[in-house]
């Protein structure tokens, strides 16, 4: 791995953590109605490799700031952003489209609700099923209205923000 290399996956990093934790957009990024706008993030990973350890170092500090699940969601939360960011590289740009992006809709609705559900209070009668429910449909949004298009404008311009694409 080169500087290069190291250095974008550091900026994807950061673009994460202030998408996550800025006054705002953090009152949507950890809750049962999610709408965690760094998210939209996800599709750099089938254009550059960075983006893997980027997406997933950038979750983990972004959870450690601003989660109120702890090291739970420090772990586990960035684990479910690792895996989605391998699903999307694997699949890659060819043909990744919404079904790749699908990965983290899927992801997060089951692992992200696991968290809040088990890190609750139990006074607080967080119920699994429904807070999949809506977690998925947040992450869904955010796929649908954000990573698309993202991934659209990036699979025909690749090379504006310098990215190698991997065909």
């Amino acid at each position: 791995m080169n500087l290069k290399t190291v250095t974008r996956g550091a900026v994807i990093a950061a673009m994460y953590v202030v998408l996550t934790v800025t006054p705002g957009l953090n009152a949507v990024s950890f809750s049962g109605l999610q709408f965690r706008i760094s998210e939209m993030l996800m599709p750099l990973a089938a254009f550059d490799i960075a983006a893997v350890p980027g997406l997933w170092i950038g979750c983990m500090i972004a959870n450690y700031l601003g989660s109120p699940f702890g090291w739970l969601d420090v772990t586990l939360g960035a684990g479910l952003t690792l895996a989605s960011a391998l699903v999307i590289r694997a699949i890659g740009s060819r043909w990744i489209g919404l079904a790749g992006l699908s990965a983290p809709v899927l992801f997060n609705a089951i692992g992200v609700s696991f968290i809040i559900s088990m890190a609750s209070p139990p006074e607080e009668g967080v119920l699994f099923w429904p807070t999949a429910l809506t977690v998925g449909l947040g992450e869904l949004g955010v796929m649908v209205v954000l990573a698309a298009p993202l991934f659209v404008m990036l699979k025909r311009n690749p090379e504006v923000i310098g990215l190698e694409q991997r065909l």
